[in-house]
Formats: C-alpha cells, structure tokens, sequence
C-alpha cells in the first residue's frame, strides 16, 4: 500500500469518527419519558377495590360545548386543532456550538490528510527530471517531435524570430505533450511545443510556445558567427583545420527520457574528450572503408588537408652535427622515401580535384584512390626511452600513408575529423548516405559522445551558476558544450537557461535567466 492509499484510509476514519460523535451526542440528549412516583406502602387491612355508593347515581347527559361559546366565556381564543404528523425519526440535531466544534476537528482533520497527499504528490514532482537522448540510430522521422539544433518548425507565415534586429540562433524544439506529468512540478505547457532561441553572440533568448509547428523554416542566413557559439567536433573551430568545418548545426533528433531516483540515467558523468582521445592514441588505417570519403566534399576535403601535410614531410638528408655515419645514411633514406611520397601523393591529389569536376562520385572511384594512398609509404624518426637500459632510441619508421599513430602523426587524424564532421551532417539529413562500415564505426562513436553531452530539463544544473534557487526556478533546458551538435558555450561549459516558476505557471516566457556554467 502506497502513502497516497494510506492517507485516503485515514480520511475515511476520520469519517466514521464524526458520525459516531453525532450518534453519541443524540443519544445523550434524545427525550426520556419520567417515571411515575411510587405507591404508599399498604396498610394492613386496606382494600385496594374502588369503593362504590350504594345509593344509584344519576345519568348525566354529556353536553357539548363548541370552541367558541367557551371562548365567549372563558375570554380567550378558541384552541385550534393540532394537525396529525408521522413521528419524526431523524436525530435531535445537536446543540449549535458543539456541531460547530465537530465540523471544525472534521475539517481540521480532513486539511491534514489532503496536505499530507500533497506533501507525497510534491515529493514524486520534484524527483522527476528529464534527459534529452540523441537518437542514434535515428528513430521514425514521423514519430519524432523533439530535435536539437537545425531547422525549427514554425507556424505558416511567421518570419525567422530576431533578437536585438537580428536573426536569433535556434537552439532547440521541444514536444510539450512528450513531457512528463510531473514535471517542473506539474507546472507548464502540455500542448504544442516550446522553441529555444538565443542571441548570436549574447546571452538573451527567447522561447516561443508555438500551437501549430507545420513548416520547417531554414536559418535566413548561416549563424556560425566567430564570435558565437559554433564549436563543432575536434577543434574545427580554431587554427587550420577550420575552413572544412561544416558551418552548420546538425537536426539531431532526441527522444525525452524521464529519470526518477534510483532509475539508470543515460547521462554519463565523463570527460567528452576521452573518446577522442582513444581513437588519437591507438593505431588506425584509413585504408578501412569505415573511413572513406562518402561523396565530392569528403573527398576533395581529404586530398587538400593532405596537400598541406606533405610540407611536413623531411625531403632534405640534414644529419645532425657529429653523426654517425649510420645516422647519416639513414637521414639520406628518409628524405629519398618522403620525396617519392610527395611526388606520388600530388598526382593522386591531381587526379582527384580532376575527376570532382567532371564525374559523378562513385564508391569504386573512393575504394581505388584509398588503395593508391595506402600503397605509398613515408619514413620518419620516432624517439623512445628502452625500457631496460633507460637510454633514448632514435628509430626510423616507415609506414603507409594512411595510417595513423600516436607517435608517427602526419595528416590521418586530422582527415578522420573532417571526416566525423561531414558524416553527421549526412547521416541527419540521410543515414543511408554513409556506408554500412562508416555507420558500424560512427554511430557507437557518437554514441559515446552524447552520452557525455547530453542535454537535460527540470533539473539541478550539473555546474554551478551564480543566479540559481531550487525553491523559486525552473531549469527549462540545460545544453552542455557539444563537438557532436557544434556547440561550444564559455570555455567548454553548459548553457543554463531558468524561469520562476510562478512565471511557468501562466506560461509567461519573457523574464528568463541565461547563463553560462562555471
């Protein structure tokens, strides 16, 4: 038997409790009939028979006198005749002032049961929050209402909002009839649908409680402003790797998970950049169809990042002063290797920026031209502490142009981050865009990396923010910084967007605290 079940037993005996007060006081004050007083004790001898005259008694005749000749001498008014009632049978109300007093320890009673339902009904509101899942693999387009950045969708005929006179950067679209019940306290919108959008480089923001969401409406203009919160995946966003960043926010579906004490949470509490970082410090070739170029841009942004990497390449015998003559042979066969990959690689690169220009992208033309990679080898020098001795070894390496290692890093790693970039954007709009190995490798990736930054609603922010109260705000929606969404808030921190809740309560989105995690 659960508390609610529990409170509603006790108003139910508080109830019999009542009627039997009543019952009690009736009883109490109900009319006796007096007892009549007791005979003289007899006397010896005395005869308890009427006596009777012994002289025969005259028959008076009745006479009947009406009301009113008795009236007439009597001087008063006729008596009228009682009216014939059925015996009432109801209790004999108690006295006003002591069923005053009943009703006020009824009701006293039953106030302590219905706030203690309510104190139970709180106690499970609070408990509930929510996690924002990207869905992965995508789920059914038509059954999906809930998505993180993209396109929002909007009423027929309303213009893209604007903050300050400019178009506001969208954030987020959320399905109000997917929240829980007891979320926000039971508080806020049911119906329709709430839409996030923030200034391009500031912290105001608006939220539209939308009824009819039909058309998706695409951005009047790209919001990736240097100065705003683009930060896709990989560090994209900064140094020489930012021009093949796609300047958009991926349409990531999300499904609403609700999270109760004790259930398992989907949020995981660690560090986004590990999952990087163990695909950096392991071995990998990109020679595997998991990582070939799935359409022109992919391909042409792989053959450019790999042009400006040849430059890297040691092509000059330069042995450093008082070598060995080993040492200098083996500088001499670096450079002669390296040259030939840089000859070799810039006829690929040729072909390729050719074909893109002339051709349909073909699958066959990617397999052929990731062989042609592959089979050109590059040589460098690699330092080590040998483990027994502890002295440093120089060893020279040599190893196929498409493969990464930690210690030997060229171009690859860097073209498997373009490459990440470009295959989310595609597998939004297509997930049949990207080969069954890109997907068996990519999806668990992201997977991984939503788990560490998924967003959340009606919870305790996971930072601290200066302006928060548990007792008078609401989170609306928390959005961490995000490589997979392109997002990148403060130095890697969480957008942390609060509403009073009494203003929550009349739906009022216009007096919102946005702020940036510490």
């Amino acid at each position: 038997m659960n508390e609610v079940q529990s409170a509603a037993l006790m108003l139910a005996g508080v109830t019999l409790a009542f009627v039997a007060v009543v019952f009690g006081v009736w009883w109490l004050r109900r009319p006796r009939t007096v007892p009549a007083a007791p005979r003289a004790p007899r006397v010896a001898g005395e005869s308890r028979m009427p006596k009777l005259s012994r002289k025969a008694k005259v028959e008076v005749e009745p006479i009947e006198i009406s009301a009113s000749r008795l009236a007439r001498v009597s001087g008063k008014a006729p008596l009228q005749p009682q009216a014939e009632t059925d015996y009432d049978y109801r209790q004999v109300p108690a006295p006003v002032d002591e069923a005053a007093a009943v009703e006020a320890t009824l009701e006293a009673l039953a106030s302590e049961v219905e706030d203690e339902a309510h104190r139970i009904e709180k106690a499970e509101v609070e408990a509930v929050t929510l996690r924002l899942v990207p869905q992965i693999p995508l789920g059914d387009a038509i059954s999906t209402n809930s998505w993180l950045g993209g396109r929002p969708r909007l009423p027929a005929g309303m213009a893209w909002p604007q903050i300050d006179g400019e178009p506001a950067d969208f954030l987020a679209q959320i399905d109000c009839a997917s929240l829980p019940p007891a979320l926000w306290d039971g508080l806020g919108p049911r119906e329709g649908a709430l839409a996030f959008f923030i200034h391009r480089r500031g912290h105001q923001m608006q939220v539209l409680h939308l009824r009819d969401t039909d058309a998706a409406l695409s951005p009047p203009l790209a919001l990736d402003d240097p100065d705003g919160w683009f930060g896709p995946h990989g560090g994209l966003r900064f140094g020489d790797l930012e021009p093949f960043a796609v300047r958009a926010f991926p349409e990531w579906p999300v499904d609403l998970v609700a999270v109760r004490p004790g259930e398992a949470d989907p949020r995981v509490e660690a560090d986004p950049n590990e999952v990087g970082a163990m695909l950096y410090n392991r071995s990998y070739d990109i020679a595997d169809p998991a990582f070939h170029p799935f359409d022109w841009g992919s391909m042409t942004a792989m053959v450019a990042i790999l042009e400006t990497r040849l430059d890297r390449l040691t092509i000059n015998a330069v042995p450093m002063p008082g070598a060995s003559t080993e040492d200098i042979v083996a500088s001499e066969q670096r450079a002669a290797i390296n040259r030939e990959a840089r000859a070799r690689a810039a006829e690929i690169i040729a072909i390729v920026r050719e074909s893109a220009t002339r051709q349909a992208f073909s699958t066959s033309d990617a397999t052929a031209v990731m062989a042609a990679l592959h089979a050109i080898h590059w040589a460098k020098t690699v330092h080590r502490i040998d483990p027994e001795t502890g002295a440093e070894v120089h060893e020279t390496i040599t190893l196929p142009l498409t493969t990464h290692r930690a210690d030997a890093h060229l171009w690859v790693h860097d073209y498997q981050t373009i490459l990440f970039d470009r295959a989310k954007h595609a597998w939004c709009a297509n997930p049949d865009s990207l080969s069954p190995p890109m997907r068996a490798f990519y999806e668990p990736y992201w997977r991984d990396l939503a788990a560490r930054e998924m967003a959340a609603i009606g919870h305790e922010p996971f930072r601290y923010v200066h302006d928060y109260d548990e007792d008078r705000d609401a989170v609306l929606l928390e959005l961490p910084t995000s490589g997979l969404m392109s997002r990148m808030f403060g130095d890697c921190d969480n957008l942390v967007v609060t509403i009073d809740k009494s203003d929550l309560a009349v739906g009022d989105f216009s007096k919102l605290r946005v702020q940036v995690s510490n």
